[in-house]
């Protein structure tokens, strides 16, 4: 597999598959999560296309998709009592058309159906035609693509996170093209590297010998961790847990158009206040107004947030062509005003500047896990589902057109909208935020088996209803 040392003769499997490394902790962890449903992740195009996508030509782009993308060929099997990557020793693609479904429900279900990760393939692939409301909301590429269809991609999040799906799709969009106009298309040329995270890993031990070295400083830390992670969510205090109904991640959706968007992006800017810091403070603050609907009476609310971070910034040499999942999360807190629409761009330049600092060490909560984890380790420490201790997750993408230039300008079909979310584990609720064609999208992923969907859906509605006074 490119970006990885040759495998010995003897680490061949014997029907042929290739043991390629033993599986890191993150590959670990992540499949022992999935195997439960729990952060699987998913994607969801919008495609426009100048004729009816056909089914045939769609397959054959998958199945070069699986040829040019190594994290798409691996499985993980065991080896004695050791965990492996693998690469398949056959091509396979999950690949089904669906008729006339709704596309967030087939967004629901792939990111809640685990993978059988002894065969392979770890990620899965549906065409959704003739949805109810289909529509490509962009009248230029509606124009010259008339016809509106929906991809929707689901994966294993151990062998891709963002910014590996969001490349992924681009070459498939790229391949896609090729397909339908009949050009050759090299299976040789891979889209990158699967890397497997260990110059992060080491930069983790490192700091962790650091933090060693001041054992009271180390274990103040710890307690602090402890205390978020035993802390009950505001909204859960607020809105109790349901009960006995099915462990289910669901998907709210809403998206910006583009005047709303650059109104916004201009008053951050204006504000010094990047869009992800103002948007999390939006979030908190329908998080506040929810808390003083059911009766709370708080001067100041400190709402504890986590924030998945790209480690690839902080590698050595280009790390832009990484593929796997090189993803950290980091946590932060900072006190909220109740009524915080008096001075929302204060309380959002405060939050901004604390984000910031606290980005200074992003290997900090690795090192804390594996304090707290022991000599057990970490999948010991997650193999029970903990109750909800975050208020809020969130992975802020920012601007997608760079990463997919060719879902921008194919010729026979192009992506007029995209939309990504993950099955939950340690959040109740998590928030997912990029812009795209000039765009911003989110959407809502949160579990129905602890809030109830109304709750899910009033949260949407404040942090979209607050929106339009801040500009």
């Amino acid at each position: 597999m490119p970006g990885d040392e040759e495998a010995s003769p003897e680490a061949q499997g014997a029907a042929g598959a290739r043991w390629v490394r033993p599986a890191t902790v993150i590959d670990r962890v992540f499949d022992m999560l999935q195997a439960r449903g729990l952060v699987i992740t998913a994607y969801w195009l919008t495609l426009c296309s100048a004729e009816p996508l056909q089914e045939d030509h769609v397959r054959r782009a998958l199945l070069h998709l699986f040829r040019k993308v190594p994290p798409l060929r691996t499985c993980l099997r065991r080896r004695d009592d050791c965990l492996w990557v693998c690469e398949m020793e056959e091509e396979a693609i999950d690949f089904q058309v669906v008729e006339g479904a709704d596309p967030e429900r087939v967004m629901e279900d792939l990111m809640n159906r685990g993978y059988a990760s002894h065969d392979g393939p770890l990620w899965r692939a549906r065409l959704v035609r003739g949805a109810a409301g289909e529509d490509c909301p962009l009248e230029e590429v509606r124009a010259s693509l008339p016809h509106t269809s929906h991809l929707v991609l689901g994966n294993h999040h151990g062998i891709a996170d963002g910014t590996s799906n969001a490349r992924t799709c681009n070459l498939l969009l790229r391949i896609l093209n090729d397909v339908i106009a009949g050009r050759p298309i090299d299976n040789q040329e891979q889209l990158g590297e699967f890397v497997s995270g260990e110059e992060f890993r080491a930069m983790v031990s490192a700091r962790l010998r650091e933090l060693e070295e001041d054992p009271e400083n180390l274990q103040r830390l710890v307690e602090e961790r402890i205390g978020v992670m035993t802390s009950v969510p505001l909204l859960l205090q607020c809105y109790p847990s349901l009960e006995g109904t099915e462990m289910k991640t669901e998907v709210l959706f809403e998206e910006l158009d583009e005047d709303t968007t650059r109104r916004f992006f201009q008053r951050c800017k204006k504000e010094g206040v990047s869009v992800g810091s103002a948007f999390t403070a939006l979030i908190n603050g329908a998080m506040i107004d929810l808390a003083k609907k059911a009766g709370r009476t708080d001067d100041t609310f400190t709402l504890n947030e986590s924030h998945a971070l790209d480690v690839r910034r902080f590698l050595s040499g280009d790390a832009s062509k990484h593929l796997g999942s090189h993803i950290t999360t980091f946590p932060h807190a900072v006190e909220a005003p109740a009524a915080w629409q008096e001075s929302f761009w204060d309380y959002a330049r405060t939050l901004h500047h604390s984000l910031h600092k606290t980005l200074q060490d992003p290997t900090l909560e690795e090192c804390l896990y594996e304090v707290m984890a022991g000599e057990e380790g970490i999948e010991a420490m997650l193999a029970t589902v903990p109750p909800p201790s975050e208020d809020c997750m969130s992975s802020n993408l920012r601007n997608l057109d760079p990463l997919l230039p060719d879902a921008l300008a194919g010729e026979h079909v192009q992506v007029a909208r995209v939309a990504r979310g993950s099955s939950n584990f340690s959040s109740f609720n998590c928030h997912f935020v990029h812009t795209f064609r000039g765009r911003f999208f989110y959407m809502q992923c949160f579990s129905s088996h602890i809030i109830s969907k109304d709750t899910a859906e009033a949260f949407t509605r404040a942090i979209f209803d607050n929106l339009p006074a801040l500009l």
